[in-house]
């Protein structure tokens, strides 16, 4: 689990989810990649809105 007090660790979970996603949907798998979207949703829900605002995602 990506400790919430540590901004870096989320901003690269988060790339890491992105890029997954990105590769999951030219593989075509739509409940895989809506798998990926549910989890950067509840990352981005876990960081708080200050840090979230620093982040490029």
């Amino acid at each position: 689990m990506t400790d919430p007090s540590n901004p870096h660790a989320a901003e690269a979970a988060m790339q890491h989810l992105i890029w997954a996603l990105e590769e999951i949907e030219k593989a075509g798998s739509i409940e895989a990649a809506q798998h990926v979207r549910s989890a950067l949703d509840a990352l981005r829900r876990s960081i708080p809105p200050d840090q979230l605002a620093e982040s490029e995602f």
